[in-house]
């Protein structure tokens, strides 16, 4: 097989591919609005209290930017000294591309590459990006499990706590396995079996990076203190979008469901969550005795103001590209790599 026809399999694929997950997220969407009817949800939506969704809102955007700054701790303890205005610019770049690629990993994977390209320090970014995502995973699901204990009232709901109960269970492992160098060499053996690009090197110095937080324990809690709050801004959105609708049910609640909800819109199955968030919402707040065209409104309403705060990661985007590419038409003349109005990355 030719490269070219290679490459061009491969564009062929991801287009197929990105083609179903439009399809699931469009169908599963005309699914539940079939089963709610669309007369309940405009009833459901007619009764906004703008007042709520302004500080739901305002309370999403200081989340991120307190996430922009745990990222920026979580590098600088690797030695990349990032000015934090770009930090918070990649992290938001990030935030906006993920409602078009795979919901959070496909934002990481696009703030990584920014990151790298700054500080020429590829191995280093992924190890404290992975860092920022197991806290993460670690504080929400810790949190589901503490406070969703009062919504223990039903079967099935206590089903779907035991499950939150096993996922922080195994991320809980991770970290200690991050820890513990004995269990990061267990897991370094597959790698060993593969001798090509080097890669049994590249794992154990990633890993030997990951081992390293052992001795920055003031730093683990102090960012897992702020994961916590942050986890809380997030779920609280959801509690304050249900409240501008006048939907009022107990916050544990979002608690358990949320976490959940993160989850299964995580999964590569649609865009960014469409669809699987909505319907999954449906059942879970229906357990709580939410009507559909209610839970519907609730997610839906909150990935809307998840989209427009991160629309100003994609003005971040849209301004800096003119600049790279005359940066990069410049190199290519051989003229000098700064251009009039532009500033050196590294500084």
């Amino acid at each position: 097989m030719q490269p070219e026809e290679g490459s061009s399999r491969r564009k062929h694929i991801k287009r197929l591919l990105v083609a179903g997950k439009l399809i699931v997220s469009l169908g599963l969407l005309a699914y539940v609005l079939h089963k709610i009817q669309p007369g309940n949800l405009l009833q459901s939506l007619s009764n906004i209290e703008p007042k709520y969704m302004v500080e739901g809102g305002v309370i999403f955007l200081a989340s991120n930017i307190m996430g922009s700054w745990l990222w920026g701790m979580l590098l600088r303890s690797h030695g990349l000294r990032i000015p934090f205005y770009r930090v918070w610019s990649f992290y938001f770049v990030g935030l906006f591309f993920n409602n078009f690629l795979p919901a959070n990993i496909g934002g990481d994977i696009v703030r990584i590459y920014d990151a790298a390209k700054y500080c020429k320090d590829t191995s280093s970014v992924f190890v404290a990006t992975f860092m920022d995502r197991v806290i993460g995973v670690l504080a929400i699901s810790f949190i589901a499990v503490v406070a969703s204990v009062y919504c223990l009232d039903h079967f099935r709901i206590f089903i779907i706590y035991l499950t939150v109960v096993l996922g922080f269970c195994g991320t809980l492992f991770v970290v200690l396995a991050i820890l513990d160098r004995r269990i990061l060499k267990f897991f370094e053996k597959p790698f060993k079996l593969v001798k090509a690009f080097d890669l049994e090197r590249r794992v154990e110095k990633l890993f030997d990076q990951l081992h390293a937080y052992r001795e920055k324990l003031p730093l683990l809690f102090r960012v897992t203190m702020m994961a916590l709050a942050i986890q809380v801004m997030r779920v609280y959105v959801h509690y304050l979008v249900a409240k501008s609708l006048g939907i009022n049910i107990s916050l544990s609640y979002f608690f358990l469901f949320v976490p959940v909800l993160a989850v299964l819109t995580a999964l590569p199955i649609s865009i960014n969550g469409l669809g699987v968030r909505e319907g999954a919402g449906v059942v879970l707040f229906g357990l709580a005795g939410v009507a559909g065209h209610d839970a519907f409104s609730i997610e839906f309403i909150t990935y809307l103001v998840g989209v427009l705060i991160s629309l100003s990661g994609g003005v971040i985007f849209i301004s800096r590209t003119p600049r790279e590419l005359l940066k990069r038409r410049n190199n290519r003349a051989g003229s000098p790599s700064r251009a009039i109005g532009d500033t050196d990355w590294r500084k």
